[in-house]
């Protein structure tokens, strides 16, 4: 299984750093030009973003890209999913939160990748690394 890992400290307690990285709006400022709207809530009124929640990403009117919020655990751990998309067999996002000190939070990110074409899942995941890296890089100096 072809992965890749993201590490980025946030200098925030981890119930902001999480509250922050929960929210699909927070994607628009992370990987901006990129899009990223709700689509389906999730069944907790609460927490609208959460489990069962559905996102689309993309340009303008064009968002093919779709994933699924398969668990929240409040300030631990988020899991999602791409769904509805034929290109890819297997994906699994994973982002955990580490608290290192009252104000101090390392989110850890993971993407495993399985694309149906050979070698495109290497190709794909370079590309993701260098967004997340840098999108978390901006919402880390954000929150300084």
């Amino acid at each position: 299984m072809n992965s890749m890992q993201v590490k980025q400290e946030f200098n925030a307690p981890v119930d902001q750093v999480f509250e922050l990285l929960s929210k699909h709006a927070t994607y628009n400022q992370a990987f901006a030009p990129i899009q990223v709207v709700r689509v389906k809530d999730a069944a907790d009124p609460e927490r609208p973003d959460g489990v069962g929640s559905v996102r689309r990403m993309g340009l303008g009117p064009i968002k093919p890209i779709q994933e699924q919020i398969t668990l929240l655990d409040v300030n631990k751990r988020i899991e999602y999913k791409l769904i509805n998309n034929p290109l890819i067999k297997h994906h699994l996002g994973i982002i955990e939160f580490t608290e290192l000190a009252p104000n101090k939070t390392r989110v850890d990110y993971t993407i495993e990748l399985q694309a149906r074409a050979p070698f495109v899942s290497k190709l794909i995941l370079a590309q993701l690394k260098l967004a997340i890296t840098l999108g978390f890089k901006k919402l880390a100096k954000s929150m300084a």
